[in-house]
């Protein structure tokens, strides 16, 4: 049977069969072979095991994945930093920006500083308050 009479009796039982289970087997019976996958199904299952960043943003806070995260990060930031472009594209005027793309324009240093300032603030409130508690 040549490839195109072989592939018409397929779809013909194929289109006649209640469902694949008796497909195959009226494909068996006729002594057509079911042809090759063309692409293997889906992707291959990937293992994430503890120690990496994608398992810290999964959720998971072990010390493993915790220093995974924290490598990655700095090697993330260090990228940044060495592309000065990166701060422009992150935008100039914030905190972040001067942190994490290492950006030292005027409007980055004032944002940061006063990101600073409302820390050192809250951290002053919270003694405060954990002061009069125990006063209490």
């Amino acid at each position: 049977m040549s490839a195109p009479d072989t592939r018409r009796a397929m779809l013909a039982v194929a289109d006649h069969a209640h469902d694949a289970a008796e497909c195959r087997e009226l494909l068996a019976m006729l002594g057509i072979a079911l042809p090759a996958p063309k692409r293997k199904p889906g992707r291959p299952p990937m293992t994430h095991g503890h120690g990496t960043p994608y398992r810290y943003l999964k959720g998971c806070r072990c010390d493993d994945c915790r220093n995974a995260n924290r490598i990655y990060q700095a090697e993330l930031r260090a990228k940044w930093q060495q592309d000065p472009a990166s701060a422009d594209r992150a935008g100039h005027g914030k905190a972040a920006t001067y942190r994490n793309h290492g950006c030292r324009c005027v409007s980055c240093t004032v944002a940061n500083s006063a990101d600073c300032a409302e820390r050192r603030g809250r951290r002053r409130e919270r003694a405060a308050m954990a002061e009069t508690g125990r006063a209490t």
